[in-house]
C-alpha cells in the first residue's frame, strides 16, 4: 500500500499562541483557528489532487514529523497543534471522525530545519 500522506509547508501555532490570541479576546482565537485550519485544509487538497493522500478506510494511526528551524519551542506546545491538524483531516473526509473509534494511534518525531509537519496515515489491517 502506497504511502498515505501530506506536508503542511508552515510553522503551526502552539498551545501559547492558542492561549494568547484568546486573551486577547474570543475573536482573535477563533481567527488564530480559521487561518490555521484554512492553511492546513489546502494543504490537504493539495496532496489528495497530486494523489499523495486518500481518504481512509477504517483504523488509522496517525504520525507526525515536526520541523522547526530552531530547537526554543517546547515540543509539548509544538504538537498540541494535532488538534487542528486531526480538525481538518476530518473536515477534508481523510478520515470518518478524529475521535477513538477510528484514530488508534498518534506518534510524534522532531527534528530541526525548514518549517514544515509532514503527516502520515497508516491504515490498520
Amino acid at each position: 500500500m502506497p504511502t498515505n500522506s501530506f506536508t503542511i509547508p508552515a510553522r503551526l501555532p502552539g498551545l501559547n499562541e492558542l492561549i494568547d490570541a484568546n486573551r486577547r479576546g474570543w475573536h482573535e482565537g477563533a481567527r488564530l483557528k480559521a487561518d490555521t485550519d484554512g492553511l492546513i485544509r489546502l494543504s490537504i487538497r493539495t496532496a489528495m489532487r497530486r494523489g499523495e493522500c486518500r481518504p481512509a478506510k477504517g483504523l488509522v494511526r496517525v504520525s507526525f514529523l515536526w520541523r522547526e528551524r530552531t530547537r526554543r519551542r517546547d515540543l509539548d506546545n509544538i504538537f498540541s497543534a494535532k488538534k487542528f491538524v486531526l480538525d481538518a483531516m476530518q473536515a477534508e473526509g481523510l478520515i470518518e471522525t478524529d475521535g477513538q473509534r477510528v484514530v488508534i494511534g498518534l506518534s510524534d518525531e522532531f527534528q530541526p530545519g525548514a518549517d514544515s509537519v509532514r503527516v502520515v496515515i497508516e491504515e490498520e489491517p
